[in-house]
């Protein structure tokens, strides 16, 4: 089985008006849909990154912060994509002012602690582990170990009724676009 976690947007959803608009904002930059965030130089994923090793992490609960009492009793592997199920884009619109203002956010620990198990893809259905300009730190903590963060994930609700906390396959694609630091990607789960 498959399931799709690419947010799609529609050409005419007047997100797509905006970030065509200001050609300095964070969108016409890439970073809009489910995207993987490139930071200070760091290099595209290497080719053998568009298959992982999948894991769900349930967060539904877990509250404005997420701790690293999440990952408790969960086997990680280096190289892992581990995906947090929140439920934030299947509360709030994407691009509406309370999918960005009320996300949820990681805590230093987690993000430290995702770094050094060297977690190759973080996926969320939110807009970021941290907001403001803590965004780009955080991101820049997870990249300096190899790992990236995909933001904007769809359809984790279903992944999660058919994974549970099972292993699946993650097949990931992402643009190449040389000076984006937000690369378009495509995410499709694969379940046996």
């Amino acid at each position: 089985m498959y399931i799709d976690l690419t947010l799609s947007i529609d050409i005419q959803d007047p997100i797509i008006a905006k970030a065509s608009a200001d050609p300095d904002s964070y969108m016409s930059r890439g970073h809009i849909g489910t995207h993987l965030d490139v930071y200070g130089g760091q290099a595209f994923p290497p080719p053998h990154y568009c298959m992982r090793r999948g894991l769900l992490i349930d967060a539904r609960d877990a509250g404005e912060e997420i701790g690293l009492a999440i990952l408790a009793g969960r086997e990680l592997q280096a190289g892992d994509f581990l995906i947090f199920h929140t439920g934030h884009l299947a509360r709030h619109v994407y691009g509406s002012r309370p999918y960005y203002q009320t996300q949820p956010r990681f805590s230093w620990d987690l993000v430290e602690h995702l770094a050094e198990r060297d977690t190759g893809f973080i996926g969320l259905d939110f807009p970021g582990m941290r907001s403001g300009p803590e965004h780009n730190t955080a991101d820049r903590i997870v990249g300096s170990r190899g790992g990236y963060v995909i933001e904007n994930l769809a359809n984790v609700d279903r992944l999660h009724a058919e994974a549970g906390d099972r292993t699946f396959l993650v097949c990931t694609g992402w643009t190449g676009f040389q000076g984006s630091t937000g690369l378009s990607c495509r995410v499709v789960a694969h379940l046996d």
